[in-house]
């Protein structure tokens, strides 16, 4: 049935579309995630297990 709605589907211009919005939304995400101004943030939220870690062990020492 699919096949059959696919091979009678004539209108192209639907799944280009789909692709130029996703090709421009994947290009804005990855811009937005590797500006200059985000380092920061990236950087502290790399940090965040090492530190949850160090929490731990000073909680387990305190028990």
């Amino acid at each position: 049935m699919k096949q059959e709605i696919l091979k009678n589907f004539d209108v192209p211009i639907l799944p280009i579309t789909a692709l130029i919005l996703f090709v421009v939304c994947f290009a804005l995400y990855a811009w937005w995630t590797f500006r200059a101004e985000n380092r920061p943030a990236y950087e502290a939220a790399s940090k965040l297990p090492l530190e949850d870690e160090k929490l731990s062990r000073q909680q387990k020492a305190n028990l």
